[in-house]
């Protein structure tokens, strides 16, 4: 048995590679092309270095994520079909998820995980494939977990062998712009990032090299971004505005329902039809009085949360539970049994549960072993994206960039625990 389990430990890419595969024939996928923003956006950037860089992109979130598909979409552009543009992003997206997997693993061989640890992550990962389910959507996610997996990978390198060369500040950095890049709600993680590089026993030289590189780096990827959009500032502003009031109506009355909320079929939501009524609501007194519209919008969820704390206490807890939970859309939306629809539905979570509370202690024991700078930089992803939905829109899917995070943590919690039992059975034996 432990040969099989050795045997398979070592071979996590490639177990990846199967999974991507069996996932093909599967029929739960998300929408191929999501809300259509990163589609249309890359088709329109390669239409734009094309016209010799005249024209405008559209870049709703990232600018990032536009060139992450950039290579894929070039290669079948001549031919500008959505089946050949669809296929040729999600083949690369599961490229990509199979190199997030091998710096995952990469992670573990920097602290010595033993074989049986590799196989639990290789089990958790199999028996939930949300990676990637993922990887099937022209999506920012599979792009995010790949980062993500990155960032976690050099951070440990960095931190487990004490390498705070500037070279790889500089590598680090140029990681937590990407990041940004595809996850622009991520911005507040790389400030606090920012302030642990600057607070932390690191050269000054590399300090100053890592701020550095992120700062310009960041500003040139934001003033492209601004260059070539066709979305203005208040397009933004209105995004802002519309999500902080949805969070108020998300499992306000309807508490338990966790599917994406909208209002276009028989699964519509009440929540989001009533966060609907409430826009029109705010916005005609905004027009009818001049008001400014983020301000006013702003005032009322602020005096909405203050009248409500009650309310607002169980919204936010549920929202924990729920932005760690996953629902597959299309199967609940299916015609298939209640057995089959919430039968998978707990045993995925079930499994995603369990990745959460491993999760948990490992942030404890990575802090009663005194691993802070470790540990920092993956609470604080791991932190801002849970907040962020409390204060935001709460979507599962805006939890995945941190899997990695979760995996990692999930996997050194693991190890402690086979550990201990090996040194309490060496203990006996003795």
């Amino acid at each position: 048995m432990n040969k099989i389990i050795k045997r398979i430990s070592n071979y996590p890419v490639l177990i990846t590679v199967i999974s991507c595969t069996v996932f093909f024939f599967l029929p739960f996928k998300p929408k191929p092309f999501g809300d259509g923003e990163y589609h249309e956006g890359t088709i329109d950037l390669i239409e734009f270095i094309l016209n010799n860089f005249n024209g405008n992109v559209r870049v709703d979130k990232g600018l990032f994520t536009l060139f992450y598909y950039l290579l894929p979409y070039s290669l079948v552009y001549y031919f500008k079909s959505s089946a050949l543009f669809y296929l040729a992003g999600a083949i690369f997206n599961c490229l990509a998820t199979c190199i997030a997997v091998k710096y995952i693993f990469k992670t573990f061989d920097i602290i010595g995980f033993a074989a049986k640890t590799k196989f639990f992550i290789i089990a958790l990962l199999s028996l939930f494939p949300i990676h990637i389910y993922y990887s099937y959507g022209i999506l920012a996610e599979p792009a995010a977990f790949l980062i993500v997996a990155l960032l976690v990978y050099f951070w440990v390198k960095i931190v487990y062998y004490k390498t705070f060369s500037s070279k790889n500040l500089f590598i680090l950095a140029l990681i937590t712009v990407a990041l940004i890049g595809v996850r622009p709600n991520l911005l507040p993680f790389a400030i606090l990032f920012i302030f642990l590089i600057a607070f932390v026993g690191i050269n000054l030289k590399s300090k100053i090299m890592y701020i550095a590189t992120l700062l310009c780096c960041a500003f040139l990827l934001f003033s492209a971004e601004k260059a070539i959009s066709n979305t203005d500032g208040e397009f933004k502003k209105k995004i802002f505005r519309q999500q902080i009031l949805w969070s108020r109506f998300e499992l306000r009355d309807e508490p338990f329902n966790w599917l994406p909320q909208h209002g276009q079929d028989e699964f519509a939501s009440d929540d989001y039809l009533n966060n609907l009524k409430k826009r029109a609501e705010l916005d005609s007194i905004i027009e009818t009085y001049n008001f400014d519209p983020t301000s006013y919008y702003l005032n009322y969820v602020l005096t909405d949360i203050v009248e409500n704390p009650a309310l607002t206490l169980r919204q936010y807890s549920l929202k924990f539970f729920q932005a760690q939970s996953f629902v597959i859309t299309p199967l609940m939306k299916s015609q298939k049994s209640p057995i089959i629809k919430f039968g998978i539905h707990i045993f995925i979570n079930s499994i995603n549960l369990t990745l959460v509370l491993s999760s948990i202690l490992g942030i404890y024991l990575l802090y009663k072993s005194n691993q802070l700078v470790l540990l920092l930089p993956l609470l604080f992803l791991w932190g801002w994206s849970i907040l962020y939905i409390l204060i935001f829109h709460s979507e599962q899917r805006y939890m995945f960039p941190s899997r990695p995070v979760l995996i990692f943590l999930s996997a050194f919690t693991f190890d402690a625990i086979l550990r201990r039992v090996k040194s309490r059975q060496k203990i006996k034996f003795e």
